[in-house]
């Protein structure tokens, strides 16, 4: 019997991508609570989040450097379609944040490509192979003030976040849509804690925030299905 024949009987599934490690393994383990399986992609190592879910059955790992050509993503989700799950939703968490501007095009290309076309291209084989469904983005809260030093990749955020609400108007109504903004959240990887909390000098609500509130913000998103073609920014006002 084909898959497409049978695909009531098996659990529904969502994947993540770069989901490994911080923000991705935190939404992992609130689509666990929320009651999906869940395909965790990873580009390097499976690290941390193969020793956190060790033994889970209900958690399945994929590698794929899903940038490397521009069949990759197609590939993956075929790849994870073949699963005896039933695809229910796609997290496109995956990013690269490097400094760089746009006098540089090829790193332009490479941040670009990684950070919205690569989540362009996931969205469009998920909702070809799933058929129903939702689709949530992760870009940025603080990326419209004008950056030298990191331009190239805030310019990628913003694509991404109009991409969020083309997707939505495309695949209505079968497909919703959606994107978090997340501000202030974790540290960057060569960022101190001194230099983090001093952020919420700048933040309205005059706090970081932390994983939590991310892990809300995906509930309401999956949860309300009234919702498609929204940017939740959950970032204590920083963006404002």
């Amino acid at each position: 019997m084909r898959k497409d024949q049978n695909q009531n009987q098996y659990p529904k599934a969502v994947i993540i991508t770069g989901a490994a490690d911080r923000i991705g393994l935190e939404l992992a383990k609130e689509c666990l609570d929320l009651g999906y399986r869940v395909v965790i992609h990873y580009r390097t190592s499976a690290e941390p989040a193969e020793s956190v879910f060790s033994g889970d059955t209900r958690v399945t790992f994929i590698q794929a450097d899903l940038a490397e050509a521009p069949e990759a993503p197609e590939l993956f989700i075929g790849g994870a379609a073949s699963l005896p799950l039933a695809l229910t939703g796609l997290i496109n968490n995956a990013a690269v944040f490097e400094e760089g501007d746009i006098s540089d095009p090829a790193h332009f290309d490479r941040v670009l490509a990684v950070n919205a076309l690569t989540p362009l291209r996931l969205s469009a084989a998920f909702a070809k192979s799933a058929g129903s469904g939702w689709i949530i983005n992760i870009t940025d809260a603080y990326v419209r003030p004008k950056s030298k030093k990191y331009q190239n990749y805030r310019v990628s955020k913003l694509f991404l976040e109009e991409i969020t609400r083309q997707q939505a108007y495309l695949y209505a109504p079968a497909i919703r849509v959606n994107a978090i903004a997340p501000g202030a959240i974790l540290p960057a990887a060569r960022e101190t804690p001194e230099s983090f909390d001093g952020l919420k000098r700048n933040i309205p609500l005059n706090r970081t925030g932390d994983t939590a509130h991310l892990r809300q913000a995906l509930r309401l998103l999956v949860e309300n299905d009234y919702i498609t073609g929204g940017v939740i920014p959950v970032d204590g006002g920083w963006g404002l």
